[in-house]
């Protein structure tokens, strides 16, 4: 193959990303980015704990992403905005106010499994991102954090039913 061609086939390829990227299959997930409402609105965490948040979850948690400029050119686009969708859908830190008490203290219990357990951040967001690996301290961190606040949430609702709730006796992960 002569010179020529690969540099055709090298544009017609980035044309093609760059056309290609206009589309967004999971809707146009950069069109919230950069709320400035905190993260976790509505709940009792720390500042430092919403500052890790933010930094280690929130490029994918939230709406505060920070798209890095190959996010911009198809495939890679479509990729990340699918990580960004799912991830959202199962906790947007951004919404947290949106939640009621019952998801709160679930997604609280996956937040402490997972981030102690080194399930999140995700190794392949880790691969280009591995500055966002939380530390030992930091796990730590938000698993207290997030026993403590479902512990909150679970008195609080006994209290306003009078009526202890499900699983309000023993302590999860």
């Amino acid at each position: 193959m002569n010179t020529a061609r690969i540099g055709l086939a090298c544009g017609a390829l980035i044309a093609a990303s760059i056309a290609l990227s206009a589309i967004h299959p999971w809707g146009s997930l950069r069109s919230g980015v950069g709320s400035n409402s905190p993260l976790l609105q509505g709940s009792n965490a720390p500042e430092d704990i919403r500052r890790v948040l933010e930094k280690k979850c929130g490029d994918c948690h939230s709406e505060k992403t920070h798209y890095p400029a190959y996010s911009r050119l198809a495939p890679v686009s479509w990729m990340i905005e699918h990580d960004i969708h799912e991830a959202r859908g199962r906790l947007d830190l951004s919404r947290w106010q949106d939640y009621t008490d019952d998801a709160r203290v679930d997604l609280l219990t996956r937040i402490a499994s997972e981030s102690r357990s080194g399930e999140m951040p995700l190794r392949q967001y880790l691969i280009l991102h591995p500055d966002n690996r939380l530390t030992t301290q930091e796990q730590q961190q938000i698993y207290d954090w997030a026993k403590a606040e479902r512990r909150r949430i679970r008195q609080q609702l006994s209290g306003n039913s009078g009526k202890p709730t499900l699983g309000s006796r023993t302590e999860k992960p």
